[in-house]
């Protein structure tokens, strides 16, 4: 029962379906719930990932201009963070962040929730930056072991420590993108200092599903 992928259903096919099948316990269908919410407190026992990891994944870019290394954009102490918001419930799979050509970066990435500060995922390790495939930029792509479930209209942060060499930057950041019906919606993290905001820097790509 723990290898069903329910977390990947949406909660009105959980409510409609699942629920009346009595096949979870009332504790199970309760942390299902809290998922569906944000407020879940302790990990599911149920699997959250995907079949099958990277290329079915869509891509939201917010960069119209990407920038080679330069004095302008170095790692200090400072992570890189962006706030993000969507109007429609989807899983975030995990972010691309940039790098350049040829050098290897050490990574922690966090999604949280801004109203209590909470940790949703966390990923870290040490990442190859390679040229990206779309795009003349260079950089690595961090995936969560577990996607993350964003909830509509509600606001997260994406919060990055990055240690390693000078990196590409983008510029010229939309604050609203549309892709595939859901619109993303990214807004400067007030209360933290970032290297980047809603118009230059980092997380140049989100992989979502819904």
């Amino acid at each position: 029962m723990k290898a069903i992928r329910f977390p990947l259903m949406s909660q009105q096919e959980f409510a409609s379906v699942v629920i009346d099948s009595e096949l979870l316990t009332l504790k199970e269908v309760g942390s299902m719930m809290k998922h569906y919410n944000g407020v879940q407190t302790c990990s599911l026992p149920f699997v959250q990932a995907p079949r099958k990891k990277g290329s079915n994944l869509h891509r939201c870019l917010r960069f119209r201009v990407f920038n080679p290394p330069d004095d302008h954009w170095a790692y200090d102490t400072f992570p890189d963070c962006i706030n993000i918001c969507v109007n429609k419930p989807i899983m975030l799979h995990g972010v691309k962040h940039f790098g350049s050509e040829g050098d290897s970066y050490t990574v922690s990435t966090k999604v949280k929730d801004t109203r209590n500060g909470s940790s949703l995922v966390k990923q870290s390790g040490s990442y190859a930056s390679e040229k990206d495939k779309t795009c003349s930029y260079y950089g690595f792509s961090v995936l969560f072991d577990r996607p993350v479930r964003l909830a509509e209209n509600k606001e997260y942060k994406l919060e990055s420590f990055i240690k390693g060499p000078k990196s590409w930057y983008g510029t010229e950041g939309q604050t609203s993108v549309e892709c595939q019906g859901v619109v993303f919606t990214f807004r400067f993290s007030k209360g933290v200092w970032s290297n980047s905001s809603e118009t230059v820097g980092q997380f140049p790509v989100l992989f979502w599903s819904v």
